[in-house]
């Protein structure tokens, strides 16, 4: 082996490889994103997605500091994450707003409790389970995991397994089944 001559006592270190980075920094960074997200299983999927475009980046001769490159990709995708969470929610809430009759009907209404409201509103109810029951097991698993749950169409899609687009014909069968139940109102 070749030793190589020291200048002026600082010993020469060459840039770090991608995969010591990754072995070196892929702890921090979950950390760091699951600390801004809360969820784990997302974060390691994000920092996934910063080695990812870290590794299309990171050119050892041209990055000084590759640490902080990291950190900004990982900032980034965070924002972009949480951004993206905010669009769907509000989407999904103007959708709601549009397509269920009388949804943002209820923030308007007079909180003060009157027991004719709430026998009629438990009459409601329990027509509204009543018409639930007469539908497929599964249609009726999506409404219970959207509408009580409050998921959202994608996290429905997720956990049970099915494409997003086939949980909101289910959402739309549902609502299309209860709709008269508003009508009579």
């Amino acid at each position: 082996m070749e030793n190589k001559p020291q200048v002026s006592g600082v010993p020469d270190s060459a840039p770090p490889t991608f995969e010591e980075l990754f072995q070196k920094r892929r702890a921090s960074l979950v950390r760091f994103v699951a600390s801004r997200l809360y969820n784990q299983a997302e974060a390691e999927e994000i920092v996934q997605e910063v080695f990812i475009k870290f590794r299309a980046a990171y050119d050892p001769a041209e990055v000084a500091a590759p640490e902080a490159l990291l950190a900004r990709i990982a900032s980034n995708l965070v924002i972009d994450r949480v951004r993206a969470a905010k669009a769907r929610t509000a989407r999904e809430e103007t959708w709601g707003k549009m397509n269920i009759e009388g949804a943002d009907d209820c923030a308007s209404q007079d909180a003060s409790p009157d027991p004719a409201r709430t026998l009629a509103a438990k009459q409601d109810v329990k027509a509204a389970l009543a018409v639930l029951e007469t539908l497929p097991a599964k249609t009726r698993q999506i409404f219970f995991l959207h509408r009580f749950e409050g998921l959202s169409h994608a996290d429905v899609a997720a956990r049970t397994g099915i494409p997003k687009s086939t949980i909101e014909k289910h959402m739309i069968r549902a609502i299309k089944a209860l709709a008269p139940l508003r009508q009579q109102e």
